[in-house]
């Protein structure tokens, strides 16, 4: 008899209450779906500065292979001009030129400036003011550029000091 007592008195669930749990269950898949995407453009943003780390330290070991060659590759160049890195898979050697190349992986631009060093009275290298300039030293700047997301231009700098280690 109870049975039949409950089943009288229990009605389906109201037209409210179906519309307040598809919403919320909307409202969960859409956060789900931001969130989503939030974490697919950070990854992607990420990488893309990972690549450029890898580009700048591949820059830096190509100018290192061209004063390796000859310390005359380095000394002859004219000092702040940007020049970009090539590489010669018949002799595998890199060289440098003033000419851009083409975008690397469609994306990324390096290039190279080369600037004269300072010294002190003590040898220590000086920005501005030193007593003597060192033509055995240059410092090099690795510069990666690359197009984000947000229209604008990201950019990445290495920048290091290379001496003529062999003479």
């Amino acid at each position: 008899m109870k049975f039949f007592y409950y089943k009288k008195y229990i009605k389906g669930f109201s037209l409210v209450e179906v519309l307040i749990a598809c919403a919320i269950m909307a409202t969960s898949v859409l956060a789900l779906m931001a969130a989503s995407t939030n974490g697919i453009q950070l990854s992607n943003q990420t990488l893309k500065q990972t690549q450029a780390n890898f580009l700048l330290e591949e820059g830096a070991e190509a100018v290192k292979s061209i004063r390796d060659e000859s310390w005359e590759n380095i000394s002859n160049i004219t000092l702040n001009t940007d020049y970009y890195l090539t590489f010669n898979s018949g002799t595998n050697s890199w060289s440098l030129g003033t000419t851009p190349v083409g975008a690397i992986d469609s994306l990324f631009t390096r290039k190279v400036v080369f600037s004269g060093v300072s010294r002190d009275i003590n040898d220590d290298i000086v920005s501005s003011g030193g007593s003597y300039d060192d033509d055995k030293t240059v410092k090099v700047i690795v510069s990666i550029s690359w197009p984000s997301t947000q229209g604008s231009t990201s950019s990445r700098d290495l920048s290091f000091y290379i001496s003529d280690i062999f003479n």
